[in-house]
């Protein structure tokens, strides 16, 4: 018996939809994060490569444990379904600057690498790119994305969660 493996290589393009969204996986939304990330804008260089430019202001303290949760569903056959990617940590603060974490490339270049993050400081992205990525990323794979950022912290000592939501496509190119 054989066994015949035919590869197709090809760009996948990803078009991240500029509005961020409530977290609409809940009977009850939670409010968006008191860190505005709606001043960011996504393209693709002269190269072909995700750069992303802008500014996140923080509106509101966030005190350590910061946790954040990363999650995607996916659109198959007219249905949203949980989707292969999902991250926790518990506190993303003593991690910030790990160059081991896949948040890395973004971290080491913030001008506050440290928690809390007080009301009112703000960072810029100025072509950040996200880079190329060398990936096997099968066909089923490919479609409509959300992508959900949940974050839970301390505020004026109680615990809060908030969460924001962006929808991406992934096209084959």
């Amino acid at each position: 018996m054989a066994l015949v493996l035919k590869l197709v290589s090809c760009k996948i393009i990803v078009d991240v939809v500029e509005e961020a969204l409530l977290c609409d996986d809940r009977d009850e939304p939670l409010p968006l994060p008191a860190a505005d990330f709606t001043g960011l804008e996504f393209e693709l260089n002269e190269d072909d490569v995700m750069c992303v430019s802008g500014t996140v202001t923080v509106r509101e303290d966030y005190e350590a444990p910061l946790g954040t949760y990363f999650y995607t569903k996916h659109l198959e056959r007219g249905q949203w379904r949980p989707g292969v990617f999902a991250r926790i940590v518990k506190d993303f603060c003593p991690d910030i600057l790990n160059p081991r974490e896949a948040w890395y490339f973004i971290t080491k270049t913030l001008n506050q690498t440290y928690c809390p993050y007080r009301k009112g400081h703000v960072e810029v992205l100025d072509r950040l790119k996200f880079g190329t990525y060398g990936v096997i990323v099968p066909f089923h794979m490919l479609g409509e994305w959300k992508l959900y950022f949940e974050v839970t912290a301390k505020r004026n000592g109680q615990m809060i969660k908030e969460c924001i939501m962006r929808r991406v496509f992934l096209t084959d190119g």
